[in-house]
Formats: C-alpha cells, sequence, structure tokens
C-alpha cells in the first residue's frame, strides 16, 4: 500500500500494519487446524497438510492454502461440515437475546485514511458483498456465502471467538435502529451504513454494525462499531474490533 497511508485506533492504541498483519498469520493458522478438526482436507497444492505441516507454514504460504481451501468449499459445504459447530453458536446467540432496546455492548475501532476517496472505499465495500474472492482474502475467518433466492447467508465466528455463525444481514434506515445506537449517530459523518444481523430463522436479532464516514482533504475517517447483546464475552467485543481492522486493512491493500 505504497500510496495509501492508513490508521487504525482500538480503544486509543493504535494497530499498526506489521501488528494486524501477524494476527492475521496466527488466524490462518488457527482456521487451518479448525476447518481440518470439522474433517475438511487441507492441501497446499497436491501435498496433503497434517497439523504439524500446517505449523510449519509462513506467512505468506498460509494466507495462500488458507485462501485456496475455503475457496474451494461452498457456503453449504461448509454448512455440512460445521454442522455441530453452527448449532452451538445458535444456542448461544439465542441465549443472549439481542434487542434494539436492551443494553448493549459495542465493538469499535477509529479507521483514518489519506490517498484514497470515500467513494473508491464503498467500491471495496460493495466488492466485499459480491465477490467472494475479495470477502475470502479480507479475513481468514471469512467463508464462502450461500446465497438464497431471498437473500445472503454469510460465516465468520465473530470477534474470532467461539465457533462459526450462520448469519443473515439485513439493511436497515438508522432510524430503525434502538435508542443507544442513534446516539451515538456523528453529525459531521454525512454517510452511514447499517444493517440487522438475524440467525437464520430471520427472527433471531445477534448484532447490529454501524458504520460512519466522513471526507477529509486527503481522504477519508470512519468510525467502525457492531452493537453486541450485553451478555456477550468481552473477548468477542475486543475481538471484533481488531476483525474490523484486519478485514478493513485487507480490502484497502485492493488498492
Amino acid at each position: 500500500m505504497a500510496n495509501i497511508e492508513c490508521k487504525f485506533i482500538i480503544d486509543g492504541e493504535e494497530w499498526k500494519e506489521c501488528h494486524l498483519e501477524r494476527l492475521a498469520y496466527e488466524r490462518n493458522l488457527h482456521i487451518l487446524h479448525q476447518m481440518k478438526q470439522h474433517g475438511i482436507e487441507i492441501k497446499d497444492g497436491e501435498n496433503v497438510l497434517y497439523d504439524d505441516d500446517i505449523d510449519y507454514l509462513t506467512a505468506e504460504k498460509a494466507w495462500e492454502v488458507s485462501k485456496n481451501v475455503r475457496s474451494t468449499y461452498s457456503g453449504n459445504d461448509i454448512e455440512k461440515y460445521y454442522g455441530d459447530s453452527f448449532k452451538k453458536s445458535d444456542e448461544m446467540w439465542k441465549k443472549l437475546e439481542f434487542g434494539q432496546d436492551k443494553p448493549m455492548k459495542v465493538s469499535r475501532c477509529h479507521l483514518g485514511v489519506n490517498g484514497i476517496t470515500i467513494q473508491e472505499f464503498m467500491q471495496i465495500m460493495q466488492k466485499m458483498q459480491k465477490d467472494e474472492s475479495v470477502l475470502i482474502g479480507a479475513h481468514p475467518e471469512h467463508f464462502a456465502t450461500i446465497v438464497t433466492d431471498t437473500d445472503i447467508v454469510g460465516i465468520e465466528p465473530f470477534g474470532m471467538y467461539g465457533t462459526p455463525t450462520l448469519v443473515r444481514v439485513k439493511f436497515a434506515d438508522v432510524s430503525e435502529l434502538g435508542q443507544q445506537i442513534q446516539n451515538d449517530k456523528k453529525e459531521d459523518y454525512p454517510i452511514a451504513m447499517t444493517g440487522k444481523a438475524y440467525l437464520t430463522d430471520g427472527v433471531t436479532e445477534i448484532n447490529t454494525p454501524f458504520h460512519q464516514m466522513k471526507p477529509t482533504e486527503n481522504g477519508f475517517e470512519a468510525e467502525l462499531a457492531v452493537y453486541w447483546p450485553e451478555g456477550v464475552p468481552d473477548e468477542l467485543v475486543s475481538g471484533h474490533s481488531l476483525h474490523l481492522a484486519m478485514e478493513f486493512y485487507e480490502g484497502l491493500k485492493i488498492f
């Protein structure tokens, strides 16, 4: 990203590119071991990798193998391999009982970028939604989506915690959100993107992403946030702040 400068601030601390790249390395190794644990064959080209082989992958090679394996399996394939894990995550979210009018915890990440415009950044966001190769490359724990006649089902372990969740995200207007989230609306940030995330039953709401952006002289700033039920572990909340930084960092590398 020679022509782009970006800064990620989480809880007042800057997470630099080297930190995010190291974290991505660790999560790539983690997801390769996890997929193998769930019965998915891990291959580097024609070579089958076992657990010890995975631990000898370099950062660059781990990304390559991880993306190739995750790209090989459709969302429907992952649903079959991870069936019991999805049941476990569904049980957790149902017990937490998220609601727009209930107390919440929030994952936050401030993003400052010089070198591209908001409009170019929005193109990245659209690519993540429409191009699975970009989605899978944006974070080690993004799986292929499941496309139905009515919507798109995403797969990821939120906050790099626990097991993956099957999630439907429906676009929403800020006016549809609870008062706590609306109170966080920044008047000097003219662009807002939000939605409501549900389990595949379409009834159990589990979180609300709410991202705000404003242009600057040489780029833009963004306040990235996801709102969770109050009972989620703090590890999930802090983990998803980093998840946001990682996926937007990888997205910016497209340029």
